[in-house]
């Protein structure tokens, strides 16, 4: 039995869904439904900023209204995120990752310099850096050449 207005939500969500087959509509003109869509939006933009409890994410997923892409990660959009995935399709593509020394061209140069200044430890611990030391590992497992 639901405890709180937050339970009370969820629950008439799922009836909502149970009853209709589809999400409630934030183009409703029914009240009832567009309130509910409202309440599922800000769900989902709470879980996506992190600021939605990790209990109340899982029962969101339980209940299928929670995709994976909404639970708090980082998205991995920016400079940063372009840059990781440059390295990665150069490394798959060339087989050795960017050289600084003797770069084949100006968009090798700038990728490599774009990693060694990641890797100099300037900046701060981020997602992308540690993407990048994980793709720098698993070159150096493979015994893939590293010419920075």
């Amino acid at each position: 039995m639901p405890t709180t207005s937050w339970d009370l939500r969820l629950h008439a969500l799922t009836a909502f869904r149970e009853a209709e087959g589809r999400e409630p509509s934030t183009r409703s003109v029914v009240p009832g439904e567009h309130r509910l869509a409202l309440w599922l939006d800000e769900q989902r933009k709470a879980a996506r900023s992190g600021r939605l409890a990790i209990l109340r994410q899982d029962r969101l997923r339980e209940a299928g209204v929670l995709a994976a892409g909404d639970d708090g990660a980082a998205p991995r959009t920016g400079t940063a995120w372009l840059r990781v995935a440059s390295l990665a399709e150069f490394l798959e593509e060339e087989g050795r990752l960017p050289s600084l020394a003797s770069p084949t061209s100006a968009g090798e140069k700038r990728l490599a310099l774009w990693m060694h200044a990641q890797l100099s430890g300037r900046g701060a611990e981020t997602e992308p850096l540690r993407a990048l030391r994980s793709i720098l590992d698993a070159v150096a497992v493979g015994g893939l050449s590293h010419t920075v």
